[in-house]
Formats: C-alpha cells, structure tokens, sequence
C-alpha cells in the first residue's frame, strides 16, 4: 500500500504512446503513486505488460481503472469507479488529462458531424468531467493542486497549422478554452491549469496525423523526448509561471 504522503497522479488514457510514457517515468520517482485509466480490461492487460520492466520508486505504486470516454461519463460514474478501485487515495495532487482521439484530418469544409461528435466525446468533454470527478480530492492536496491537459499546436486558433486540422483543431482548441476558464474561476483555490502541447510524437496518433498530412517520414519526437520535457514543464508548474496558459513541452508558451 502507498504511504498517505505519496505524491498522486492520475494519468488518463496511459496504457500506450504518451499516457504509458508518464506513467513509466513517474513510477520511477520514489513515494509516487500512478492511478492510470484505461479503456478496458484488454488495455489494462497492455499496461501491466508494459510497465514490467520500470525499475518502480521506493513506496511507489501504480492502479489502473478503467474508464471509456468515447460517450460521456457523468462524475458521479467516474468518482465512483476511483473510490471503488482505490480506497486508499484521499487526494489527487496532479491530474493529467492525457487520452485523446484523432479522427481523419479533413478541411473543414469537409469535417463531418459525425467525426466532430467523436472528437469532442473524448478531447473536450471527457477532460472536464474527469476534472469535476476528481476536483474534491485536488482540494485535499498538501500543495498547489495541477490539472494538465495534453493539448495540440493543431488546436491553436491564433497560429494556425497550415494544415487540415480535421475535427481534431476545433476539438483541442474547446479544449484549450475550458482549461484557461478553470484557472480563472477556481483562483482562490490556488489550482494551477494548464494546457500542454507535448510535440510531433512518435506515437500511433502521431503515425496516423502523418499519414494523413503526408508527411514523408516519422513524426520528429521520441515519446521520451516528449515525456522528459513535459513532466520538466509540470514539476515546475506554479499558478504565476505556468496556469493559464498553453504550454509547449519546452516551456514556451503559444498562442491561444
């Protein structure tokens, strides 16, 4: 069991690319635990298959629940299935939003609703319902508590990519919007929130986005490159430097 004075993550979507690159390196930190959702019991297998051989921290632990955010689920449903799985958590220090779901990346023009439904489901929706879930248990940390969500340069309205964003964009870029709102209404509580651009990845999304766009090659990012850059840019997080903002995975800030 986990000593109380554990430091908590929770990491969503972590049983592959950038989910299951966090949840190894943060196994490694001594008295740390990892609650990593997953999609099902299949990803939940993959996980503890691919976590065998992380050298895990001293009083470090790693839970897994299960979660599907392909069709919205209330935070009453997603707190419940937290309690049920682990009773011995009482607070939550950092919460990363990390699951997503690219669909084709079409021009808007020819962005379906269908695929537009999809992508607010999983990249827009499911974030703030997991943060609402979860918020009571941030309240009880010691320290400031952190809500990341892993976003994408593609959701940027003011510096758009000068490619077809497909339901992707729009999806991060709402996103985007209910990130800076948390930091902003929630100021008293000293949350920090932020948005978090983690690269060009060499992922399963990252492999689908180029071939979409035609890029000829593999996406410029190792996960561990990402990986290390990003939990740089989370440790140092505060409510000055950092909440509010859109974040890349080297610390500077893009544009909303």
């Amino acid at each position: 069991m986990a000593s109380t004075e554990n430091t908590i993550y929770v990491v969503t979507g972590a049983n592959r690319g950038l989910g299951l690159g966090l949840t190894k390196r943060l196994l490694e930190r001594t008295a740390t635990t990892i609650v990593a959702s997953v999609r099902n019991q299949d990803a939940a297998t993959s996980l503890r298959s691919s976590i065998e051989g992380v050298v895990i921290g001293e009083n470090s632990a790693l839970h897994i629940i299960e979660l599907d955010f392909s069709t919205a689920i209330s935070p009453g449903e997603i707190a419940q299935v937290f309690s049920a799985a682990v009773s011995t958590v009482t607070h939550i220090d950092v919460l990363i939003c990390n699951a997503g779901f690219p669909t084709p990346m079409t021009p808007a023009l020819l962005t379906s609703a269908e695929d537009l439904r999809k992508s607010f489901e999983v990249n827009t929706i499911a974030p703030l319902l997991v943060f609402q879930a979860f918020w009571p248990l941030m309240q009880r940390s010691d320290s400031a508590p952190k809500l990341v969500v892993i976003s994408s340069s593609v959701g940027s309205i003011a510096s758009q990519e000068p490619v077809p964003g497909g339901a992707y964009g729009p999806s991060k870029a709402a996103s985007n919007w209910l990130t800076k709102a948390l930091h902003v209404e929630n100021e008293k509580d000293g949350l920090v929130a932020f948005a978090l651009h983690p690269g060009w990845v060499q992922t399963q999304a990252g492999d689908f986005v180029a071939k979409e766009w035609g890029y000829p090659g593999d996406p410029p990012l190792t996960v561990e490159d990402s990986v290390k850059g990003m939990i740089g840019v989370i440790d140092s997080a505060t409510r000055e430097n950092v909440s509010g903002k859109f974040k890349s995975l080297t610390g500077d800030t893009l544009s909303w």
